[in-house]
């Protein structure tokens, strides 16, 4: 703690002793002949120094021990109210505190006032997410109906695409309370990967993707439901931007650290300066933006999964060549 700033705290209370100091010692020198009283009044003064200067000392030392933990917690932008001193030297530090727990209440107000607003919206999204399902079956059960296979296919790739969109949102929305919303348990890579894959089966259909099935037949922890939404984003990524008649390769390996799950596609690739950003939330890229319209949502949105998830995602990419991505499903350390 800076001596500067308590010398300058104590300003008015320097200015004050200074002006008695000089007072008293011009009264005592004008009230009786200087020789007979110069010794004296050099003791005087030299005891009245040397005792303010200890209790200068002994303050100093006070005010520093009792700041030093503000401080320190304001510089290194921790927490002020954990670092307040249990002894307390002076009034302006209880002022402080009691200036901290006004302010940590209004924080608390706002926050769930806030929270209640983002639960609201939350609740909103969820249900307008079931209740288009129907219009959507409905939809589905006209495509079925239809003479004209061209359109009827198209029509149901376009809801196939709504389904994904619509999807995508409810992830979304419940990712604000992912951490109350998940169930760690031993989940089957092949089960996962068909299921999405048959979702999918439209966008494989309409630009006739030739798909590489190969060995995912491992166990590993996880929560199913958002390891699937992982996976989905990763193969529907493909999807989307691989050329007409082009090839998905999906396989699996084991080491002794992970099982690994591989999207390989031949695509557009990625170009080299927009790979670490990919997964930045809303960032799309050249190539995001030239072959489809895209939010930049579903890869940030994976990415911010699989970490909380105690997982990892690499990706690989070469423009015009094709994009790997890899999920590492880490094993438990016994």
């Amino acid at each position: 703690m800076s001596i500067r700033i308590y010398v300058k705290n104590l300003g008015l209370t320097i200015y004050c002793f200074l002006c008695i100091f000089f007072v008293v010692n011009i009264v005592l020198i004008s009230s009786k002949p200087i020789g007979s009283t110069f010794y004296d009044l050099a003791y005087m003064d030299f005891l009245i120094i040397a005792i303010s200067l200890l209790f200068f000392a002994v303050g100093y030392r006070r005010w520093s021990y009792t700041y030093r933990g503000i401080y320190r917690a304001i510089e290194n932008g921790e927490d002020i109210s954990l670092n307040m001193p249990d002894t307390m030297y002076y009034s302006e530090v209880e002022l402080i505190k009691n200036i901290l727990d006004v302010k940590d209440k209004e924080m608390e107000d706002r926050f769930q006032k806030v929270k209640e607003a983002s639960d609201e919206v939350n609740d909103y999204i969820i249900k307008w997410v079931h209740e288009i399902k129907m219009p959507i079956a409905v939809c589905e059960l006209i495509a079925e109906k239809m003479d004209e296979i061209g359109i009827a296919e198209e029509l149901r790739m376009e809801i196939d695409r709504i389904k994904f969109l619509i999807n995508q949102v409810l992830y979304m929305s419940r990712a604000a309370s992912f951490s109350e919303d998940f169930q760690v348990e031993q989940v089957n890579v092949e089960k996962l990967v068909k299921g999405i894959i048959k979702r999918n089966v439209s966008f494989f259909i309409s630009k006739d993707i030739e798909l590489q099935l190969e060995n995912v037949n491992f166990y590993v922890i996880t929560d199913q439901k958002w390891s699937s939404y992982i996976i989905d984003q990763l193969i529907n990524n493909s999807c989307k931007y691989v050329n007409k008649g082009g090839i998905i390769r999906i396989y699996a390996e084991e080491d002794e650290k992970a099982v690994k799950l591989h999207v390989i596609d031949n695509g557009v690739g990625i170009k080299q300066q927009d790979i670490r950003r990919i997964f930045d939330k809303g960032f799309t890229g050249s190539n995001g933006r030239g072959v489809s319209k895209s939010t930049g949502m579903g890869l940030y949105l994976s990415q911010k999964i699989a970490m909380k998830l105690g997982h990892k995602i690499l990706v690989q990419s070469s423009e015009d060549k094709g994009t790997e991505f890899i999920i590492w499903f880490y094993k438990l350390s016994l």
